[in-house]
């Protein structure tokens, strides 16, 4: 390695060292792990082995890790029995033991929370019998699948799940939690005009697609202390529309 190597590497380990702030939260480091599905936690409830798994990725110096994807608490959220989920006893206290091994080896840890929309297929696992939801009935791809366009109570209770699951979070010991409004799933749904075709105050110009976005981001701020750190993910692409544009 030459010496202008060698300093560049010394000088990123140094800035990656830093601690940072998220709202009220101090991070130890500039290290961040990305939310990764697993699928090891049977009957949507992390045990021993998950909260191993965090803990060892704090102990070798994340500075913040965020949990897999984890299903909210509406029937149609998920399509796997060994994805977690973030609501029912045994899950959260599963969750709450995730944490503390997280806190006890000097990390930070925020869960991500998710709702797979018209991603669901009929008949898929946890609730076999829920239906696809969406903001048109509209897959990626823009075929109709076998769901349906959600209707105003339809949004008030995804908003409710995703509150209610930040509220538990911040009960079971995390320390903020991250909404996944990205890769075409049910947020990321209504924020393409791809899939989002409705015609009310959730539909239209690229500001109305956001509303169901902001008022589920504005359900988790009010169900959450002041300085409990809320973090948005969103992104261009879509699951098989590597070409899609929030804005063109």
């Amino acid at each position: 390695m030459t010496v202008a190597a060698s300093e560049a590497a010394a000088r990123a380990a140094e800035i990656l060292s830093r601690p940072t702030s998220i709202n009220g939260l101090t991070v130890p480091n500039r290290i961040a792990m990305a939310p990764m599905t697993r699928m090891f936690s049977p009957g949507g409830v992390p045990g021993e082995d998950v909260a191993s798994y965090y803990a060892r990725r704090a102990a070798a110096g994340v500075g913040l890790i965020v949990t897999e994807g984890t299903y909210v608490g509406h029937d149609s959220a998920g399509q796997s029995d060994r994805v977690p989920r973030f609501h029912g006893a045994e899950q959260l206290a599963g969750w709450t033991k995730v944490a503390d091994a997280v806190h006890a080896a000097g990390g930070t840890i925020v869960p991500q929370l998710w709702h797979i929309g018209m991603v669901r297929k009929q008949g898929e696992p946890p609730f076999a019998d829920a239906p696809a939801v969406g903001p048109s009935g509209l897959r990626i791809d823009g075929t109709e699948g076998t769901g349906k366009a959600m209707t105003r109570q339809d949004l008030d209770d995804v908003i409710g799940a995703f509150a209610e699951a930040a509220a538990a979070a911040e009960r079971s010991g995390f320390d903020g939690v991250e909404i996944h409004g990205a890769h075409g799933y049910l947020i990321d749904q209504f924020l393409w005009e791809g899939t989002n075709r409705r015609t009310d105050a959730y539909g239209g110009d690229p500001v109305a697609r956001t509303k169901f976005g902001a008022e589920i981001v504005a359900a988790v701020r009010a169900a959450v202390s002041a300085d409990f750190p809320v973090i948005f993910r969103y992104s261009q692409w879509k699951q098989e529309a590597y070409d899609a544009r929030l804005a063109e």
